[in-house]
């Protein structure tokens, strides 16, 4: 990705924003999580009519335009290209990364000289199909344009009716990878917030099954903060790492994508060589 790409929310989107859209806990003292990691749910994180007029612009399906992912291990499709969102969606991520709310999400989970992302890398809208999933993972550690270390992360629900039979749950799962300690299923208005380090495992692992009409819808929105050098540490993840389930069977075919995820993106060409019968529906 080119370091020139231009900035996807600026200082003047920021002062000229409406930050008068979240809920009530705007204005309470939170405590978040410890275990695995420190993360929080909340309820009602946008005011009702804000929350009301975001999901009414929010599309039925994604895009031509939208990243798409489909292979084994991610099947989803996101679009981060914020000037393409109705006003009210541009307006939640200018006051997300409005200095007033950084310093909330500061004092919750106890980091300081948090930043909000100004490229929104990996962020924005974000929908999985029915097939859906995103097997669990190290989210990237490193940013690629600023170099910036990732620090928080924002997903809120955007469906009003999900049935939890349909999976489609976030997992937190403990740092050792031997059992899923947190389990969030899809809930209107209600935001996940986890930090994102070196036991951060998470993902939406199992496949979704919900009607083929229906997708799950979330926005996501991610907090960095600069990179203090660990000499013990001799590099630092510039993408996603997957890993297995104690319960999923082992598969060479998925041990190769494992392997080549950490550095670049899955291409058909991959599946192509490495699972040529691979499909979606059956696997």
């Amino acid at each position: 990705m080119s370091k020139n790409i231009d900035k996807k929310i600026t200082d003047e989107n920021i002062q000229n924003c409406n930050i008068n859209i979240f809920g009530d806990w705007i204005n309470n003292k939170l405590k978040c999580n410890t275990e695995p990691i420190s993360y929080i749910l909340i309820d009602n994180f946008l005011n009702n009519d804000t929350y009301n007029l975001i999901s009414k612009d929010y599309p039925d399906k994604p895009y031509k335009t939208w990243w798409k992912y489909e292979n084994p291990l991610e099947v989803k499709y996101a679009n981060d290209n914020i000037s393409e969102y109705p006003e009210n969606t541009q307006n939640l991520f200018y006051a997300l990364s409005h200095h007033k709310i950084i310093t909330k999400f500061q004092n919750i989970f106890n980091i300081p000289n948090l930043e909000y992302d100004p490229y929104c890398h990996g962020g924005g809208l974000h929908m999985m199909p029915k097939h859906g999933r995103l097997n669990i993972h190290l989210d990237y550690e490193i940013h690629p344009i600023t170099n910036k270390k990732r620090r928080l992360n924002i997903v809120l629900y955007m469906n009003d009716e999900w049935n939890e039979s349909w999976n489609g749950d976030t997992q937190l799962w403990d740092k050792t990878m031997s059992k899923c300690m947190v389990k969030s299923f899809p809930k209107g208005n209600r935001a996940l917030i986890f930090v994102t380090n070196d036991n951060s495992w998470h993902g939406i692992p199992d496949k979704i099954i919900c009607p083929k009409n229906i997708f799950r819808k979330t926005i996501a929105f991610y907090y960095v903060s600069e990179n203090i050098i660990d000499d013990k540490k001799l590099e630092y993840r510039t993408k996603a790492s997957f890993v297995k389930r104690p319960s999923d069977n082992y598969d060479e075919r998925l041990e190769k994508l494992f392997n080549i995820r950490p550095n670049r993106r899955i291409e058909q060409e991959d599946l192509d060589n490495i699972w040529p019968e691979w499909n979606k529906i059956k696997y």
